[in-house]
């Protein structure tokens, strides 16, 4: 019961098209080893990752807390005494794979496509058997930059637990507590990762989420960016070598066009896509009105 609770809870209808802004480089590593980057949640550019919504996980478990009575209180109790030591973050790392419903959208080009001289890769979300990965676990979510809405999940889904936990032939054993409690941790957890403040609503994300299993040693690959060290895994995208699907290549908006397309032919020419099959892009060019990099960043 815990379980089904906890997977329905977090069943995700992906859009048929995420769009990921990168750089010329950037796009060419993706193409030629058919591969995302992962990032370690702590390496984003978010301090906040994977914490926001800790304070609101603890406010609605004391609320609840206050008008439960019998198993689920005690179950309660122990979620508040264990939380603070016990968050997703303390345990595990949560790697990342950043996408974005916002076509063609200028402050990604500015942040993420190297000042509108990249590309935006539209990919194709394949009703299909992902990639065998026996080491990890791998999932889509979407991103909720809403207060109201974490409370309103939380509370939601903490109380389905708890109300288990009081069912008719629920004994109060150790083991129906262990169950109910690890149950608030995965909907506190979910919470977590797919939490992000206000002011990165502009980025409509979608994140391809990849946790490590507990039992395997996986050693994380490490790039050096902007001075910081980023911890992160690679992943392929489909079973069976099959390339990457995608819909579109947008061409920033900030370099020559005609240029732009005739090497994004030759690069897919040279990576194996061929003019006919699904896999292979529309190549467009962004709408986007080029601006000064030297002004939108002394704006900034």
């Amino acid at each position: 019961m815990f379980d089904g609770v906890v997977s329905d809870a977090f069943k995700v209808d992906a859009p048929k098209i995420l769009h990921h802004y990168t750089t010329w480089s950037g796009a060419e590593g993706i193409l030629r080893s058919q591969t995302f980057w992962a990032t370690a949640h702590d390496c984003t550019n978010d301090e906040a990752e994977l914490k926001s919504a800790d304070a609101i996980v603890m406010d609605v478990a004391s609320e609840l807390r206050r008008n439960t009575r019998g198993a689920a209180s005690t179950v309660l109790d122990l979620f508040l005494e264990g939380y603070p030591k016990l968050q997703i973050t303390h345990l595990r790392t949560v790697y990342l794979t950043c996408f974005s419903t916002a076509r063609d959208d200028k402050e990604q080009w500015r942040k993420y496509a190297d000042d509108g001289r990249g590309l935006c890769l539209g990919i194709r979300v394949l009703d299909e058997p992902p990639a065998e990965e026996t080491d990890r676990a791998t999932k889509i979510l979407a991103v909720d930059y809403s207060e109201s809405s974490w409370r309103a999940m939380l509370s939601g889904n903490f109380t389905k637990a708890c109300e288990i936990m009081q069912r008719p032939g629920v004994l109060p054993t150790r083991k129906n507590f262990e169950l109910g409690l690890n149950a608030l941790y995965r909907f506190a957890a979910f919470a977590a990762i797919m939490a992000k403040q206000e002011q990165w609503k502009v980025e409509q994300e979608y994140r391809r989420v990849t946790i490590v299993y507990r039992e395997v040693d996986v050693e994380p690959q490490v790039r050096v960016s902007g001075g910081k060290i980023i911890r992160y895994l690679t992943s392929p995208v489909r079973a069976n070598s099959r390339k990457i699907a995608l819909a579109e290549i947008i061409i920033g908006p900030n370099q020559n066009v005609d240029d732009a397309r005739q090497r994004l032919n030759r690069l897919l020419a040279d990576v194996g896509y061929e003019i006919g099959q699904m896999e292979y892009p529309e190549i467009s060019a962004s709408k986007v009105v080029p601006w000064s990099p030297a002004v939108a960043t002394a704006t900034v």
